[in-house]
């Protein structure tokens, strides 16, 4: 159901300190929290003596204290303490996964720790661009992540859910969407254009397997290469499947607004409208496909070809795994 040899995130950085912090993965319970030197650690969120949750626990220097028994464990998830215990058997210890901090996220890799490797976390150079102001946000979607996909990978529904980023957008009136495979990524590209006008915004999406999107908006004119002045926007959509039906959706929008706090407060205001409108059509649309499990295709059109495609690659992938 899920490819686990990837990076997911499972926090903003900011949310994790030195107070346990439980993240649902793949449909499995993590436990997040930092060091005393500031590193983060990721754990299975279950004692191995009766499965309490460890994040109900607390810190005690570097390790952990189960909040049931008093069990501690350390960075590694072995165990070195047991309450009115002298002996501490060395099969008692929890499970311990990669975690990496990058661009203001937690970063943990759920599968096989010897290919756990940082390089392939998505770089993201947006957050460092000078003139840009980013934003990150969390949100929970109660939907399986594929869904949220297909709704990023496909644009001519911005005019008809969203009632800010939608106006006077008409993406479905556009020129047609182009879309391509270049090995394991699915992108698109479609220019929306104003009659006799040469300057037009370049609208593009790139998924990366199993669950990121970027999506972008650059200003272009017409036999030139270059960027014109204008609003940017870069996205970057990391979704997380916390089980088959429900996803955590973490976001970051890097955007090259000047930095007064009006702009700023708008340009999150905006996101979260936004993200709020995919949310409630997504849902609404998952519970009307669960109460048809018997009639369960999609009667699809040309506009979802970019969403076919990740569908079938992300098959592909989990086929390989």
């Amino acid at each position: 159901m899920f490819l686990r040899n990837r990076w997911y995130v499972g926090a903003l950085a900011r949310d994790v300190g030195r107070k346990p912090a439980q993240s649902w993965i793949l449909g499995e319970p993590v436990v997040l929290f930092r060091k005393l030197d500031g590193n983060p650690v990721a754990l299975s969120d279950r004692c191995p003596h009766r499965h309490a949750p460890l994040s109900l626990g607390k810190l005690i220097d570097d390790t952990i204290q189960c909040g049931y028994h008093g069990m501690r464990f350390d960075c590694t998830g072995a165990c070195t303490a047991i309450p009115g215990e002298t002996a501490v058997p060395a099969a008692l210890r929890v499970e311990r996964f990669g975690v990496v901090e990058k661009h203001g996220f937690l970063w943990v890799w759920m599968g096989d720790p010897v290919k756990a490797d940082e390089s392939l976390v998505p770089q993201w150079p947006w957050c460092e661009q000078p003139g840009f102001e980013t934003y990150r946000g969390a949100f929970q979607i109660d939907a399986p992540f594929q869904m949220i996909i297909d709704n990023l990978m496909d644009l001519t529904h911005v005019h008809f859910v969203h009632r800010i980023l939608g106006v006077g957008n008409l993406v479905h009136e556009s020129e047609p969407m182009q879309t391509w495979q270049d090995n394991d990524c699915v992108y698109f590209r479609r220019n929306l254009r104003k009659e006799s006008d040469a300057l037009y915004v370049e609208v593009g999406g790139q998924y990366l397997p199993p669950s990121i999107v970027v999506t972008s908006s650059v200003p272009r004119l017409e036999a030139s290469s270059q960027i014109q002045p204008g609003p940017v926007s870069q996205v970057l959509h990391c979704l997380t499947p916390k089980d088959a039906e429900h996803t955590q959706y973490f976001v970051m929008k890097s955007w090259n607004i000047t930095t007064r706090q009006h702009e700023i407060a708008a340009m999150r205001y905006q996101n979260e409208v936004t993200v709020a409108e995919d949310k409630e059509m997504i849902e609404a649309q998952w519970k009307v496909k669960r109460a048809f499990i018997r009639d369960p295709d999609e009667k699809l059109i040309r506009a979802d070809r970019a969403a076919v495609m990740c569908r079938r690659l992300h098959a592909k992938l989990m086929s390989a795994e």
